[in-house]
């Protein structure tokens, strides 16, 4: 029997799928939708298909599969990779210009007051907070502790630090509603992508966090308090500065932030 007739008969039908790009299209996605970045799952696909072409030149025996199957999986893993590349950042973070200017921070906070939920409680916590967007759509009702404090553990931040963010007491029902929504709605990255960009809004999710950033920067709010609150890695402080975080101070430029969301259309 020929090498590529051997095996379970159930693998050749994954055989098949693989060699069609829609297949790893659909990989792909749900890894990012998981909140894996783009460059990431790019760099996944290659190494899957550089391994598939070794195991090709390498005449290595892949018992379910002949040569010109392995050739056609990398062929379509690559067509998917190449796709990916066209969502990789070019930029660091903060650092693309914006596609919406503070000037345009009322029209916005509308635009979002107007949308769906729970796509509407995600984005008003990227802008309100300054967080990111995959670590606002993994937002819980239990992340907001009774202390008052908002907790994103580091296993759900770019940075692999904890954050703990001071959630004004004014606000603390509000924010805990739009933890109920999230959770329960479980919004995908792609999916909140999506929605924004069908109904043809020029912002996405992420100039949300750099227009909180801007306005908080406008207000004078204080600046490491700032770069605390969105998470940034601060190098040129030193660490026995930040023994205690300025959580009063991180606490006012949210409380302003919130305010000035909730008056935007009044």
């Amino acid at each position: 029997m020929p090498r590529h007739q051997r095996g379970a008969p159930g693998a050749y039908a994954g055989v098949r799928a693989a060699s069609h790009p829609d297949y790893w299209k659909r990989h792909a996605e749900a890894r990012i939708s998981e909140g894996r970045a783009a460059s990431t799952v790019r760099a996944e696909l290659n190494y899957t298909a550089a391994v598939l072409e070794w195991t090709v030149t390498g005449d290595v025996d892949l018992k379910v599969m002949s040569p010109a199957s392995a050739t056609a999986i990398s062929s379509a893993i690559r067509q998917t990779a190449r796709q990916v590349s066209k969502r990789v950042k070019r930029y660091s973070a903060l650092d693309k210009p914006a596609r919406v200017s503070v000037d345009e921070f009322e029209e916005t906070a509308i635009q979002i007051k107007s949308m769906k939920s729970p796509h509407k409680e995600v984005a008003a916590m990227t802008l309100c907070f300054g967080l990111r967007a995959t670590e606002a759509n993994k937002l819980k009702l239990s992340s907001l502790l009774d202390t008052g404090m908002l907790f994103i553990p580091d296993r759900m931040t770019k940075t692999r630090a904890d954050l703990l963010l001071p959630v004004p007491v004014k606000y603390h029902k509000q924010v805990r509603e739009w933890l109920r929504i999230i959770e329960e709605g479980k919004p995908s990255y792609s999916s909140t992508y999506m929605y924004i960009n069908r109904r043809q809004y020029k912002w996405r999710l992420h100039d949300m966090r750099k227009m909180f950033r801007t306005k908080a920067a406008v207000r004078g709010e204080d600046y490491l308090a700032c770069e605390l609150i969105i998470n940034h890695d601060i190098k040129d402080v030193p660490n026995v500065y930040l023994q205690k975080p300025p959580y009063k101070r991180m606490r006012d430029a949210l409380l302003h932030s919130l305010n000035d969301f909730h008056s935007a259309g009044q």
